[in-house]
């Protein structure tokens, strides 16, 4: 499903998106002019071929370029685990030729699926991220939310900080139920990090063990303000 511009509004305003979620936040935020480029949602598929990451690479970065003058900030709303026919990171990818087009002293805040690959290409670009809470998953709209009011945070003065801690283990099984097994309960400590303000934004990732990458991992990743020292703690 690909949508463009205003469509991109249109098709995911109220919707349990991440988009949808940042919507509301910046629909609500006075002085904030949305303008959306580009959205592309399959469903879960083996290996995208070389022709289709291409044509989606070219689609994407044109929309972007044809809106980029003028904008303050940008949100990127991505899953984490695209594979591509000669591309390990595509993602990654195409947030380096975002940040070329945008500039390094825009902010790009991203919002990530838990069981995404968060490489370091990708975190070189980008000044915050939020990561979903829930398996299975039903907080779509709210971490579109809590990104939109990072990137809101930022254009306030808010000077990020992203620490990761990668642990080299691929985990499955009823446990990483975030409701009730050994999974929520390091959830549940994001959520407190970010609840009492500790943390901008953070969440613990375990990865995709299908994209089959060199970066494939489990990971811890918090964003502070200002506070590197912090965030590594």
């Amino acid at each position: 499903m690909i949508q463009r511009g205003a469509e991109v509004i249109e098709a995911q305003r109220g919707k349990n998106t991440s988009i949808g979620g940042a919507i509301v936040v910046f629909a609500a935020t006075p002085g904030v002019e949305m303008v959306p480029a580009y959205s592309a949602r399959p469903f879960s598929a083996g290996l995208l071929s070389r022709a289709g990451f291409a044509k989606l690479s070219t689609e994407l970065l044109d929309h972007v370029r044809a809106r980029a003058s003028g904008i303050d900030a940008v949100y990127f709303s991505s899953h984490g685990a695209m594979g591509a026919d000669g591309e390990l990171d595509p993602e990654g990818c195409r947030l380096e030729e975002c940040r070329k087009i945008f500039g390094p002293k825009i902010p790009i805040v991203i919002s990530l699926d838990l069981h995404g690959i968060l490489t370091g290409r990708l975190l070189r670009q980008i000044d915050g991220v939020t990561i979903y809470h829930t398996y299975p998953h039903v907080d779509f709209a709210d971490t579109g939310e809590r990104a939109a009011r990072l990137l809101l945070n930022i254009l306030a003065g808010a000077k990020p900080k992203i620490a990761r801690v990668v642990a080299p283990a691929l985990v499955r099984g009823d446990e990483l139920i975030t409701e009730t097994g050994v999974y929520g309960g390091v959830i549940r400590q994001a959520q407190a990090l970010e609840r009492k303000g500790v943390a901008l934004a953070a969440g613990f990732m375990i990865g995709n063990p299908f994209t089959d990458v060199p970066e494939l991992c489990s990971q811890a990743i918090v964003v502070t303000d200002g506070d590197a020292a912090g965030a590594e703690r």
